[in-house]
C-alpha cells in the first residue's frame, strides 16, 4: 500500500462516517524537522511508511487506533512512549501503537533502522507477526473498523 491509497480510504470513511472522526482529534502533520528530532531522540530511523503517515496525517488518536506521534507536545509523543515501553519490551523493538490491553504494535529494529513489517507484542505471548506489511496497511484495517 502507498500513502495515496490510505488517503483515498481515509477520505471515503470521513464521508461515510464523519461522526467517527469528530469524537477524536489527531495531532498535526509532522514536519521533516520533527521526524528528524524523533529519530535522534530514539536512535532509530523510522520506516518510510511511518514517516509518510506522520507527515500526511500526524499521530495521536486516529479513528479506532492511536499512532505514536512526532509532536513533542502530544501525550502520544513517540520518544516518550518508547522510553516507557523499553521497561518491558525486548530490545530490538520499536512501539508505534498501544492496544490498551497490555500490548503494543511494534517494528523490529536492525542496525538502527526500523523495518516496515508490523508485529504485535504483549507480555503474555511475546512477539508475533501480523498480516500487515507496513503501518499503512495496519491503519487501513484497524483505524476504521471497531
Amino acid at each position: 500500500m502507498i500513502i495515496e491509497d490510505l488517503k483515498q480510504i481515509d477520505s471515503r470513511y470521513r464521508k461515510e462516517k464523519p461522526l467517527m472522526f469528530e469524537a477524536v482529534t489527531s495531532d498535526g502533520k509532522a514536519s521533516v524537522e520533527q521526524l528528524e528530532a524523533v529519530e535522534r531522540a530514539i536512535g532509530v530511523r523510522l520506516p518510510p511508511s511511518y514517516r509518510a503517515f506522520l507527515s500526511e496525517f500526524g499521530g495521536g488518536a486516529f479513528g479506532f487506533v492511536v499512532i505514536f506521534s512526532a509532536d513533542p507536545d502530544s501525550e502520544w509523543y513517540l520518544p516518550n512512549k518508547q522510553r516507557q515501553a523499553i521497561r518491558y519490551l525486548p530490545s530490538g523493538l520499536l512501539a508505534f501503537s498501544d492496544d490498551f490491553a497490555g500490548g503494543n504494535y511494534v517494528f523490529k529494529v536492525s542496525n538502527r533502522q526500523a523495518q516496515e513489517a508490523v508485529f504485535y507484542w504483549n507480555q503474555d505471548g511475546g512477539e508475533s507477526p501480523t498480516k500487515f506489511k507496513d503501518i499503512l496497511e495496519f491503519v487501513a484495517r484497524k483505524a476504521y473498523e471497531s
